[in-house]
Formats: C-alpha cells, structure tokens, sequence
C-alpha cells in the first residue's frame, strides 16, 4: 500500500474531473519493461470504486 497520500485529479465514471487519493496504488508492467502506475479511486458520490492511470512521477 502507498504510505504517501497525494492527491490526483481523475475523471469519474460521472464524467466529473475531481481530486481524489487512490486507496491503492500499484504498477502494471509487462516483464523487463516500463508499464504504467494504477490507482484504485473511490467515487464519493456514488460509492462504486474505479481504476484509474497515475502519472508516471506518483509514488508507490
């Protein structure tokens, strides 16, 4: 689990763009290559949880 808390803005299944902390936040790479960061994001309106993309300098 990510100790850090940073805020990131991400789009809701809405379709709202609001800042949110992911409660998990894990890389998704293929063997021996770069791949991307992954938050889980929970939705405060709705409740439902979503995944969204990090930016590449977010920590894990």
């Amino acid at each position: 689990m990510s100790s850090s808390k940073k805020s990131v803005k991400v789009k809701t299944p809405n379709g709202k763009e609001i800042e949110l902390v992911p409660e998990k936040a894990w890389a998704l790479a293929p063997k021996g290559r770069k791949g991307v960061k992954i938050g889980l994001f929970k939705d405060p309106e709705t409740g439902k949880y979503f995944r969204h993309k990090l930016p590449d300098d977010y920590p894990i």
